[in-house]
């Protein structure tokens, strides 16, 4: 069986608390995960009415579109859900596909904001699937 997830407006959706924790997980230096925190939650956007300055907005989630890092940060957000499903192969509960007998078993494959999962067509993988997607949610918000 295979699901293609679509995390529409995802990249405005990361939330930096989890962001956050997802690089000190992967053993990024807090030098760095303190950089890109900063670059990350240093945006604001203002308003022009009538040709003139009115405020500006500072978001508390999201990453800035047309950033060049955006694409690296996103990546590393999705890596959690990653783990999570390689997690749930190795205790047995997602078995993914296999392309031939000597091929590793696939549980997914990614493309900048689209995901594929790939299991046996089971309810027992079914419900580990929704498992898995509901606790990547819990975790990412």
């Amino acid at each position: 069986m295979s699901l293609k997830l679509d995390m529409s407006k995802a990249y405005d959706r990361v939330e930096w608390k989890f962001l956050e924790s997802i690089m000190v997980k992967l053993d990024f230096s807090r030098i760095w995960v303190n950089w890109m925190m900063c670059l990350v939650s240093s945006v604001s956007y203002s308003f022009l009415v009538s040709g003139a300055s009115r405020g500006y907005i500072r978001p508390t989630m999201g990453i800035h579109q047309g950033d060049p890092m955006l694409p690296y940060l996103f990546f590393l957000c999705v890596e959690g859900l990653t783990c999570m499903l390689h997690n749930a192969e190795e205790r047995k509960t997602l078995s993914g596909v296999k392309i031939s007998r000597a091929s590793p078993s696939i549980t997914h494959v990614r493309f900048a904001d689209d995901t594929m999962l790939f299991c046996k067509a089971s309810v027992g993988e079914g419900k580990e699937i929704m498992r898995v997607l509901q606790d990547y949610e819990e975790a990412s918000w």
